[in-house]
């Protein structure tokens, strides 16, 4: 059996060589991070090393599937450079009208007590 640590570390070694590859600066970063925490979090027994693998694994597919590069055109726009594990959204939410939606005071024309 493989060391559940070991492969998230390393899923997230790649998944920061994915999402970040041509930019070396910010892929070395994240792997710092990533190398910092796994040290800070070596000595946890279990549940809190379950849950922080998790959690790294959480992060690996985030970088996956959220992270998009982009390069800047001759005419000012940009070229994004889409993965087949890119995640790409509907935009539902945002075909909705604003009264559909709500608002976080709630709906309009409720007694709402104004501070003065």
């Amino acid at each position: 059996m493989k060391n559940p640590a070991l492969q998230a570390y390393r899923t997230a070694l790649r998944a920061t060589a994915q999402a970040f590859k041509g930019d070396l600066e910010i892929k070395l970063a994240a792997r710092s991070k990533i190398r910092e925490g796994m040290h800070q979090h070596q000595t946890l027994q279990s549940p809190q090393r379950d849950e922080e693998i998790d959690k790294l694994n959480e992060v690996s597919m985030f970088l996956k599937k959220n992270i998009v590069q982009g390069q800047k055109q001759d005419d000012g726009k940009y070229l994004l450079n889409f993965t087949k594990e890119t995640e790409l959204g509907d935009n539902d939410s945002i075909k909705q009208s604003k009264q559909d939606m709500g608002s976080l005071a709630g709906k309009k024309g409720a007694n709402i007590k104004k501070c003065s």
